[in-house]
């Protein structure tokens, strides 16, 4: 894939980002709940990554209902790592930065729940023509999802603790 079609597809992704984030503000706006800078720029990146997440695993290309199943945990991570690994970092962003957008996603629990939710979604969509739906996605998706906000609390207790400085110096 050449340059030229990385931008084509990354600028053809905020077709879909912009009406959602003005959807997304629209009724935070409703409820009374302003939203910093900070918070309006971390929400269209998310949204931007959300629509990557969509775009690498097939979603939008829907056609007949056509399974593809693969329904044995961990046989497929041992022959296909690369593919194991790539699943885990697809997600690690998510851990990442749902921690960062919300207080209530402050928790791995949560995190986790919202990473296998979303993955479920995507395997299950997948059985309407594009890849194969398999448990290890699954799997290796959500302890992407759980590897991101560990990730997140690292670098949230550097912050607190003094060891990364945030503030500009003059």
């Amino acid at each position: 894939m050449d340059v030229i079609q990385i931008l084509q597809r990354s600028l053809s992704g905020y077709v879909f980002v912009l009406p959602t984030a003005a959807l997304y503000f629209f009724l935070l706006n409703k409820r009374k709940k302003t939203q910093s800078w900070s918070h309006i720029v971390t929400a269209l990146i998310f949204l931007y990554y959300l629509v990557g997440v969509f775009t690498v695993t097939g979603i939008g290309k829907l056609k007949a209902f056509s399974p593809k199943l693969v329904l044995i945990p961990f046989w497929d991570m041992i022959s296909g790592p690369v593919d194991t690994a790539l699943n885990v970092l697809l997600f690690v962003p998510l851990g990442i930065f749902l921690p960062i957008m919300y207080k209530s996603f402050n928790k791995l629990n949560k995190v986790a729940v919202l990473g296998f939710m979303l993955s479920l979604t995507i395997e299950l969509i997948q059985m309407f023509g594009h890849g194969t739906t398999d448990i290890n996605d699954l799997i290796t998706n959500t302890v992407g999802a759980c590897l991101g906000f560990g990730i997140y609390k690292i670098a949230a207790k550097a912050v607190n603790h003094g060891l990364i400085n945030l503030k500009q110096t003059k």
